[in-house]
Protein backbone atom coordinates (compact mmCIF):
# COMPACT_ATOMS: atom_id res chain seq x y z
CA UNK A 1 0.00 0.00 0.00
CA UNK A 2 2.78 2.42 0.95
CA UNK A 3 4.61 1.80 -2.37
CA UNK A 4 1.36 2.46 -4.28
CA UNK A 5 0.89 5.78 -2.49
CA UNK A 6 4.43 6.86 -3.28
CA UNK A 7 3.85 5.90 -6.93
CA UNK A 8 0.80 8.22 -7.03
CA UNK A 9 2.79 11.04 -5.47
CA UNK A 10 5.52 10.59 -8.04
CA UNK A 11 2.96 10.83 -10.84
CA UNK A 12 1.58 14.04 -9.32
CA UNK A 13 5.03 15.58 -8.97
CA UNK A 14 6.00 14.80 -12.55
CA UNK A 15 2.84 16.21 -14.17
CA UNK A 16 1.73 19.06 -11.92
CA UNK A 17 2.27 22.64 -13.13
CA UNK A 18 -0.36 23.55 -12.88
CA UNK A 19 -33.87 38.58 -27.24
CA UNK A 20 -35.51 41.57 -26.47
CA UNK A 21 -39.37 41.72 -27.04
CA UNK A 22 -40.48 43.23 -30.38
CA UNK A 23 -41.78 46.80 -30.26
CA UNK A 24 -45.43 46.87 -31.37
CA UNK A 25 -45.97 48.64 -34.68
CA UNK A 26 -47.82 51.97 -34.55
CA UNK A 27 -50.15 53.63 -37.04
CA UNK A 28 -48.62 56.20 -39.33
CA UNK A 29 -51.81 58.31 -39.10
CA UNK A 30 -51.28 61.64 -37.36
CA UNK A 31 -52.53 61.80 -33.80
CA UNK A 32 -52.92 64.88 -31.60
CA UNK A 33 -53.05 62.84 -28.42
CA UNK A 34 -50.19 63.64 -26.03
CA UNK A 35 -47.61 60.99 -25.33
CA UNK A 36 -48.20 59.37 -21.99
CA UNK A 37 -45.40 60.12 -19.51
CA UNK A 38 -45.74 56.55 -18.31
CA UNK A 39 -44.77 55.26 -21.75
CA UNK A 40 -41.75 57.53 -21.87
CA UNK A 41 -40.71 56.35 -18.43
CA UNK A 42 -40.96 52.72 -19.50
CA UNK A 43 -38.82 53.47 -22.54
CA UNK A 44 -36.06 54.90 -20.39
CA UNK A 45 -36.32 51.94 -18.01
CA UNK A 46 -35.54 49.57 -20.85
CA UNK A 47 -32.22 51.24 -21.52
CA UNK A 48 -31.28 52.20 -17.97
CA UNK A 49 -27.94 50.84 -16.66
CA UNK A 50 -29.61 49.61 -13.47
CA UNK A 51 -32.10 47.47 -15.40
CA UNK A 52 -29.37 46.13 -17.66
CA UNK A 53 -27.10 45.33 -14.71
CA UNK A 54 -29.84 43.45 -12.86
CA UNK A 55 -30.60 41.39 -15.96
CA UNK A 56 -26.90 40.49 -16.22
CA UNK A 57 -26.82 39.41 -12.59
CA UNK A 58 -29.83 37.16 -13.11
CA UNK A 59 -28.39 35.73 -16.34
CA UNK A 60 -25.02 35.10 -14.71
CA UNK A 61 -26.68 33.22 -11.87
CA UNK A 62 -28.52 30.99 -14.34
CA UNK A 63 -25.39 30.32 -16.41
CA UNK A 64 -23.27 29.50 -13.37
CA UNK A 65 -25.84 27.07 -12.04
CA UNK A 66 -26.05 25.39 -15.44
CA UNK A 67 -22.26 25.01 -15.56
CA UNK A 68 -22.20 23.52 -12.08
CA UNK A 69 -24.97 21.07 -12.99
CA UNK A 70 -23.28 20.01 -16.22
CA UNK A 71 -19.93 19.49 -14.50
CA UNK A 72 -21.30 17.75 -11.41
CA UNK A 73 -20.73 14.17 -12.57
CA UNK A 74 -17.62 14.66 -14.72
CA UNK A 75 -14.92 14.24 -12.04
CA UNK A 76 -13.69 17.81 -12.50
CA UNK A 77 -14.09 17.44 -16.28
CA UNK A 78 -11.94 14.32 -16.73
CA UNK A 79 -14.81 12.07 -17.85
CA UNK A 80 -16.99 14.76 -19.48
CA UNK A 81 -18.69 13.66 -22.71
CA UNK A 82 -18.20 15.79 -25.83
CA UNK A 83 -21.74 17.16 -25.69
CA UNK A 84 -21.22 18.21 -22.07
CA UNK A 85 -17.97 19.94 -22.95
CA UNK A 86 -19.72 21.80 -25.79
CA UNK A 87 -22.58 22.86 -23.53
CA UNK A 88 -20.18 24.11 -20.85
CA UNK A 89 -18.15 26.00 -23.47
CA UNK A 90 -21.28 27.77 -24.75
CA UNK A 91 -22.34 28.76 -21.23
CA UNK A 92 -18.82 30.01 -20.55
CA UNK A 93 -18.88 32.12 -23.72
CA UNK A 94 -22.14 33.77 -22.62
CA UNK A 95 -20.87 34.29 -19.08
CA UNK A 96 -17.61 35.88 -20.21
CA UNK A 97 -19.60 38.37 -22.31
CA UNK A 98 -21.14 39.81 -19.12
CA UNK A 99 -18.06 39.71 -16.89
CA UNK A 100 -18.72 42.30 -14.13
CA UNK A 101 -15.11 42.84 -13.02
CA UNK A 102 -12.77 45.09 -15.01
CA UNK A 103 -9.57 44.24 -13.13
CA UNK A 104 -9.41 40.46 -13.10
CA UNK A 105 -5.94 40.18 -11.60
CA UNK A 106 -5.97 42.46 -8.54
CA UNK A 107 -9.59 42.51 -7.40
CA UNK A 108 -10.25 41.71 -3.71
CA UNK A 109 -12.85 39.24 -5.02
CA UNK A 110 -9.95 36.86 -5.70
CA UNK A 111 -9.24 36.37 -2.02
CA UNK A 112 -10.32 33.14 -0.35
CA UNK A 113 -10.88 29.47 -0.99
CA UNK A 114 -11.99 28.26 -4.44
CA UNK A 115 -13.04 24.74 -5.44
CA UNK A 116 -12.39 23.38 -8.91
CA UNK A 117 -15.66 22.83 -10.80
CA UNK A 118 -14.37 21.86 -14.24
CA UNK A 119 -11.25 21.84 -16.37
CA UNK A 120 -10.13 20.51 -19.75
CA UNK A 121 -6.81 19.52 -18.18
CA UNK A 122 -6.82 15.76 -17.74
CA UNK A 123 -3.81 15.59 -15.43
CA UNK A 124 -2.98 16.25 -11.81
CA UNK A 125 -4.27 19.85 -11.99
CA UNK A 126 -7.70 18.24 -12.35
CA UNK A 127 -7.03 16.23 -9.21
CA UNK A 128 -6.03 13.03 -11.02
CA UNK A 129 -3.50 10.89 -9.22
CA UNK A 130 -3.02 7.59 -11.00
CA UNK A 131 -6.46 5.94 -11.26
CA UNK A 132 -7.93 8.20 -8.58
CA UNK A 133 -9.49 11.69 -8.81
CA UNK A 134 -9.39 13.92 -5.75
CA UNK A 135 -10.86 17.23 -4.71
CA UNK A 136 -9.03 20.37 -5.84
CA UNK A 137 -8.99 23.55 -3.79
CA UNK A 138 -7.16 26.79 -4.54
CA UNK A 139 -6.53 29.09 -1.60
CA UNK A 140 -5.67 32.64 -2.69
CA UNK A 141 -4.22 34.89 -0.03
CA UNK A 142 -3.91 38.56 -0.88
CA UNK A 143 -1.29 40.55 1.02
CA UNK A 144 -3.61 42.30 3.44
CA UNK A 145 -5.13 38.97 4.51
CA UNK A 146 -2.00 36.86 4.43
CA UNK A 147 -0.45 36.39 7.85
CA UNK A 148 2.31 34.09 6.56
CA UNK A 149 3.96 36.50 4.11
CA UNK A 150 3.91 40.19 3.26
CA UNK A 151 2.83 39.52 -0.33
CA UNK A 152 0.25 37.62 -2.32
CA UNK A 153 0.39 33.88 -2.77
CA UNK A 154 -1.78 30.84 -3.33
CA UNK A 155 -1.78 27.18 -2.41
CA UNK A 156 -3.28 24.58 -4.73
CA UNK A 157 -4.44 21.47 -2.87
CA UNK A 158 -5.31 18.04 -4.23
CA UNK A 159 -6.84 15.73 -1.64
CA UNK A 160 -7.70 12.04 -1.75
CA UNK A 161 -9.66 10.10 0.83
CA UNK A 162 -10.96 13.18 2.56
CA UNK A 163 -7.43 14.51 2.97
CA UNK A 164 -5.67 11.28 3.95
CA UNK A 165 -3.35 11.95 1.02
CA UNK A 166 -2.69 15.58 0.14
CA UNK A 167 -0.58 17.42 -2.40
CA UNK A 168 0.04 21.13 -1.86
CA UNK A 169 1.55 23.35 -4.56
CA UNK A 170 2.56 26.87 -3.51
CA UNK A 171 3.10 29.81 -5.85
CA UNK A 172 3.21 33.58 -6.11
CA UNK A 173 2.38 35.74 -9.10
CA UNK A 174 3.31 38.91 -10.97
CA UNK A 175 0.50 40.96 -12.48
CA UNK A 176 1.17 41.39 -16.21
CA UNK A 177 -2.09 43.14 -17.11
CA UNK A 178 -5.69 43.38 -15.94
CA UNK A 179 -6.21 39.93 -17.41
CA UNK A 180 -2.94 38.07 -16.94
CA UNK A 181 -0.77 36.71 -14.16
CA UNK A 182 2.69 35.29 -14.50
CA UNK A 183 2.58 32.50 -11.94
CA UNK A 184 5.81 31.59 -10.17
CA UNK A 185 5.65 28.06 -8.78
CA UNK A 186 7.66 27.71 -5.58
CA UNK A 187 7.30 24.27 -4.03
CA UNK A 188 5.26 21.12 -3.82
CA UNK A 189 4.65 19.01 -0.71
CA UNK A 190 2.97 15.64 -0.18
CA UNK A 191 1.50 14.46 3.08
CA UNK A 192 -0.04 11.21 4.31
CA UNK A 193 -2.37 11.47 7.31
CA UNK A 194 -1.05 14.98 7.90
CA UNK A 195 2.59 13.91 7.95
CA UNK A 196 4.82 15.44 5.23
CA UNK A 197 6.63 12.73 3.30
CA UNK A 198 7.98 14.57 0.23
CA UNK A 199 8.79 18.21 -0.43
CA UNK A 200 10.36 19.63 -3.55
CA UNK A 201 11.39 23.11 -4.64
CA UNK A 202 10.12 24.31 -8.02
CA UNK A 203 11.33 26.99 -10.42
CA UNK A 204 8.73 26.92 -13.18
CA UNK A 205 6.54 29.79 -14.35
CA UNK A 206 3.31 29.98 -16.33
CA UNK A 207 0.79 32.46 -17.71
CA UNK A 208 -2.77 32.50 -16.44
CA UNK A 209 -5.28 34.41 -18.60
CA UNK A 210 -8.43 35.36 -16.71
CA UNK A 211 -11.79 35.97 -18.38
CA UNK A 212 -14.44 36.11 -15.63
CA UNK A 213 -14.63 36.99 -11.94
CA UNK A 214 -17.43 37.74 -9.53
CA UNK A 215 -18.00 37.09 -5.83
CA UNK A 216 -18.21 33.32 -6.18
CA UNK A 217 -17.09 32.27 -9.68
CA UNK A 218 -13.83 32.46 -11.64
CA UNK A 219 -12.79 31.41 -15.13
CA UNK A 220 -9.19 31.32 -16.31
CA UNK A 221 -7.03 29.69 -18.97
CA UNK A 222 -3.51 28.27 -18.78
CA UNK A 223 -1.19 26.05 -20.78
CA UNK A 224 -0.06 22.87 -19.07
CA UNK A 225 -0.83 19.26 -18.20
CA UNK A 226 -1.49 16.76 -20.98
CA UNK A 227 -2.57 19.60 -23.29
CA UNK A 228 0.82 21.30 -23.57
CA UNK A 229 0.06 23.35 -26.70
CA UNK A 230 -3.43 24.77 -26.30
CA UNK A 231 -4.88 26.53 -23.29
CA UNK A 232 -6.91 24.59 -20.75
CA UNK A 233 -9.89 26.20 -19.09
CA UNK A 234 -10.29 26.16 -15.32
CA UNK A 235 -13.62 27.02 -13.68
CA UNK A 236 -13.62 27.54 -9.93
CA UNK A 237 -16.38 28.37 -7.47
CA UNK A 238 -16.74 29.39 -3.83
Amino acid sequence: MRSAVFHLLAVFASTSAFSTSPIPSTSTARSDRPVSPLHVSNLFDIFSPAKSSQKNVELASELKQEIRSLAARTQNGIVAADEVRSAIAENVRRLEAINPTSDLTSSPKLNGSWKLVYTTNGGSSAGKLGPFVGDVEQLIRLGNDNSDTDGDDYINYVRLGGGAVEGALTATWDVKSKKEWQVNFQSIRFSILGIPVVEKELGATGIWRKSYLDDDFRILYAIGGKNAINENIYILSK
